[in-house]
């Protein structure tokens, strides 16, 4: 029986610490074959991915993934306790037996972080009107544990355990400490082949090639990234042709914030400006680029679907597909129809068509996963 290793992941863009990440959790589990939760187009902190999720299957599986699943749209543009609970029921829906992901501090007990299953109801005395849901989950803990967890990676580390804590069958964490940088770091770490995504983002965004040697060879061109601004016309549109009671509707619109929005977004001529203009000690730029997206997929307080959407696949993880299919209770997805598009595909078409407007490429429709030997 094949065993896998799960992995959670954007590669937005795919790197050298990823790599070492694919390679390290195969290592330490002893795992015959890794399988990777990939965001779709949109990634979690409500930003469009560098370059389309076809193109980042490509390179996953070229550099040591085995099957990768796209993470819904609606699972995957979510705050980190969503986001970590849906990717984590994937991967326990897939039967795999270990669960591997980046860390900053090695020295943290992450199964010991998976006893806080009721961290929901316990942590209302950590909230006020001006704290962050994350920062009021990072008080509780250190309330527990005299530890402080503040590093994004760590902070996604116990989430990924709390979430795996309530599947029927666990998998078996094995964290990997991160090398050569921090995950916000915003600067190319030159000392080291290791940087952070948001280092080499920001580098691509100003057209600065030192960051090629910080991703392993591959054929891909920066030159036509996509980003917020690409898109903003149609936000723009979306906003202004709504009246505020339809906003009001959008998912995670609150608190009379469908004003704001109509107030600014006329007088805003880029992303960056609108967002700035929104901007409060309430709400964070991720949550504020979030609803957004929501906005601009018109995504209601719909329920989420349950589905496994396969982008692409070696010899190996096309056996392990077969080996715990008859077992999977959820829809196994890897082509689109006319009855999934209208049901668990709905966000996710609606997803992929905004960015095949930017791409001129179909992202859903006449696409099927990708097939390696």
């Amino acid at each position: 029986m094949l065993k896998a290793v799960g992995i959670i992941s954007e590669y937005n863009p795919f790197h050298n610490g990823h790599l070492y990440q694919l390679k390290e959790a195969k290592r330490l589990t002893g795992a015959d074959l890794v399988v990777v939760i990939m965001s779709g187009n949109w990634v979690q902190r409500g930003e469009p991915a560098l370059v389309d999720k076809w193109t980042r299957t490509d390179i996953a599986i070229r550099n040591g993934a085995d099957l990768v699943i796209e993470l819904p749209f609606q699972c995957a543009v979510q705050p980190v306790d969503l986001f970590a609970k849906y990717a984590v029921n994937i991967l326990g829906n897939l039967k795999c037996s270990y669960l591997s992901f980046g860390c900053e501090n090695n020295q943290i007990n992450f199964n010991e972080l998976s006893h806080f299953k009721k961290i929901k109801q316990d942590i209302k005395s950590y909230l006020d009107a001006n704290t962050p849901y994350s920062a009021a989950i990072r008080d509780y803990v250190y309330s527990k544990t005299g530890k402080r967890i503040s590093s994004p990676n760590d902070v996604l580390g116990m989430n990924y355990a709390i979430s795996n804590s309530a599947l029927e069958c666990p998998m078996k964490l094995y964290p990997v400490k991160r090398l050569g940088a921090n995950h916000h770091d915003s600067d190319l770490n030159y000392k080291a082949d290791i940087s952070s995504a948001s280092a080499i983002r920001s580098a691509i965004l100003k057209h600065d090639n030192d960051f090629s040697k910080f991703l392993p060879n591959y054929n891909i061109h920066f030159d036509e990234i996509i980003t917020w601004n690409a898109f903003f016309p149609y936000l723009k549109y979306m906003i202004s042709m709504s009246s505020t009671n339809e906003l009001s509707q959008i998912y995670q619109m609150s608190e009379g914030l469908e004003f704001k929005l109509k107030k600014e977004i006329n007088a805003s001529n880029s992303f960056e400006e609108f967002i700035s203009k929104i901007k409060s000690k309430r709400y964070t730029y991720a949550r504020l680029k979030r609803l957004c997206c929501y906005i601009l997929l018109n995504y209601q307080n719909d329920a989420i679907f349950e589905y496994i959407r396969v982008l692409g696949f070696n010899n190996l993880g096309k056996s392990y597909l077969k080996q715990v299919k008859k077992s999977i209770d959820i829809p196994i997805i890897s082509r689109v129809n006319k009855s999934n598009l209208n049901n668990e595909l709905r966000y996710e078409y609606r997803a992929g068509f905004m960015t095949g407007i930017i791409t001129n490429e179909n992202e859903d429709l006449y696409r099927f996963p990708l097939i390696y030997k």
